[in-house]
């Protein structure tokens, strides 16, 4: 089973060394069952690592067209 990784923990890796536990637990989050604990602990560990990169997960900008007439 994955551990939860806390903020405390994050916040003494580099910024190489996040990015690279980013792409771990996100390789990770494609091999888990839905609705398990491992899984919730991985995305809320992916959620701490991209809050000790400096951003957070945003959706995606909605587009604008426009009709010509």
């Amino acid at each position: 089973m994955i551990a939860l990784i806390t903020m405390q923990e994050l916040q003494s890796l580099t910024a190489q060394q996040l990015g690279e536990m980013h792409q771990l637990f996100t390789t990770l989050l494609t091999e888990t069952s839905l609705d398990t604990a491992e899984r919730r602990n991985i995305l809320a560990t992916l959620e701490n690592i991209e809050r000790a990169m400096g951003y957070t997960a945003k959706p995606a900008a909605s587009r604008r067209f426009t009709m010509k007439p």
